[in-house]
């Protein structure tokens, strides 16, 4: 099965359960983690995510609606994007 990466940016308050929730969230989709990154910058904190989409349980659309619902639930902001765009978006 061809991999089919998405990508996962999650921005807000520092506060514990963020990361579980959000991994959660993945878990129950059965899309698979292969990168991840967390940073706080004081108060702020920064998650990016990559996965692999390729075995999921939903479809892309539902995973979207399940993710901006933890998102506020969690109160941080969630963009989720197949890297095909995020990297056209983010070329230099």
């Amino acid at each position: 099965m061809e991999k089919q990466h998405v990508v996962i940016t999650v921005l807000g308050g520092n506060r514990p359960g963020v990361l579980a929730g959000i991994a959660r969230i993945i878990a129950d989709a059965n899309v698979n983690i292969e990168d991840i990154s967390q940073r706080l910058l004081q108060d702020l904190f920064a998650l990016m995510v990559i996965t692999d989409f390729a075995g999921a349980n939903c479809t892309f659309e539902d995973f979207q609606t399940r993710m901006q619902k933890a998102g506020e639930d969690l109160k941080v902001k969630i963009f989720i994007q197949h890297e095909d765009v995020f990297k056209f978006m983010h070329r230099l």
